[in-house]
């Protein structure tokens, strides 16, 4: 049995049972590993309790019938050790035995030399969430940076979308088989990502989603970027997981604040309270990223195939700061300029812009509110 295969049987393996086995992995290596006895694998692990479901499991392994269903899915399995596998997941506990991908293969060899942002957030955001996502992403992806996320409903969503009407590489982390489109109201987004992005999972084909699979997979969100961006996060939020999982990761965390009493932004302001960077300003948080993680524009190398950005607002530094601050509800032209901390004349004509782009309209007298960020 090669290491490949080895791989195969324990990705399949340790997606049902016995997951310590993967903390084996850089002491012995994946064929070790798998090939042991159970007498072996009770001297490799001090708590060998999974040692027996982990041999019953293993004898079931088919490895023709996973292959089958990889050329089923056109599907790329990446084995542990591999060149193309993800540096950074090497470093974790439990790192998985292998990646399964969805995408083009130079997409996915770009993306792995590009400066990664893992952004992250509530499956529930505020408009003020929404926009700060799609302003902070853009700015991020316009500098070259790769967008990681997890595909899920609210900010992960509008992370991926952002990166992709800039024509930037997203990949999106799956919390169950790669390829299962979940949730099934993101089938058009998950289609747009397969042929323009990277799809990844550590989990076999058609494995379903479940309770225990999304934390695990934050884990992996942590690892795979060079740094992690908290948009939106309440008291128990599974973005603080994957912000805890960066910490330990030695990973740059940032937190965008939002309004002090606003119930879904307590754990980003945890997280700021913590030591995470107050990310108030998107062009300043992207050059902190770059000074952070020690990486430059194009450094890591010559980026993905070129795609042309669709259609959609050109936002400069000032009419940024303005959707911010219309996020939080409609408000005059001083009060977006006290907000976005510039002169009443800057946020007239920032104002005046959005209403010309569709994005903004007037909320009565002298008052404007935000009507789409066309993301």
């Amino acid at each position: 049995m090669n290491g490949e295969e080895a791989a195969l049987g324990l990705s399949w393996v340790t997606a049902a049972v016995a997951r310590p086995a993967l903390r084996l992995l850089e002491e012995y290596g994946v064929e070790a590993v798998w090939r042991a006895t159970p007498a072996a694998l009770r001297r490799m692990h001090p708590s060998p309790d999974w040692v027996e479901s982990f041999v019953a499991r293993r004898s079931l392994f088919v490895p023709d019938q996973m292959r089958a269903a990889l050329r089923a899915g056109g599907l790329r399995f990446i084995p542990y050790g591999h060149a193309d596998y993800p540096a950074g997941f090497r470093h974790l506990p439990t790192p998985p035995a292998g990646v399964y991908l969805r995408g083009e293969p130079e997409v996915y060899r770009a993306f792995l030399g590009m400066p990664r942002i893992t952004v992250v957030g509530t499956r529930a955001p505020t408009p003020y969430g929404l926009a700060a996502c799609a302003v902070f992403t853009r700015e991020f992806a316009t500098a070259g940076v790769a967008v990681v996320s997890g595909l899920a409903l609210g900010i992960d969503a509008q992370a991926h979308r952002a990166a992709l009407e800039v024509g930037a590489v997203t990949a999106a982390v799956l919390g169950c088989g790669v390829d299962v489109p979940y949730p099934r109201r993101h089938r058009g987004l998950y289609g747009r990502i397969r042929r323009e992005g990277v799809l990844l999972s550590e989990l076999p084909p058609g494995w379903p989603p479940a309770p225990w699979t999304f934390p695990e997979r934050n884990r992996l969100l942590a690892a795979l970027g060079d740094a992690v961006l908290v948009v939106e996060a309440g008291a128990r939020s599974g973005a603080l997981g994957t912000a805890g999982w960066a910490a330990d990761l030695g990973r740059h965390v940032q937190a965008i604040p939002g309004p002090v009493f606003g119930q879904t932004f307590i754990g980003s302001h945890r997280l700021i309270a913590e030591g995470a960077a107050c990310c108030f300003d998107p062009g300043r948080a992207v050059e902190e990223f770059f000074r952070e993680t020690r990486t430059e524009r194009g450094e890591r190398g010559e980026g993905p195939p070129h795609r042309e950005p669709q259609a959609g607002p050109e936002l400069g530094s000032a009419t940024r700061l303005v959707v911010l601050a219309l996020a939080g509800g409609a408000r005059t032209v001083d009060e977006v300029a006290a907000a976005a901390g510039l002169s009443a004349a800057e946020a007239a004509a920032a104002l005046a812009l959005l209403e010309l782009q569709g994005a903004a309209a007037r909320a009565g007298p002298g008052r404007y509110m935000l009507v789409s960020l066309q993301l």
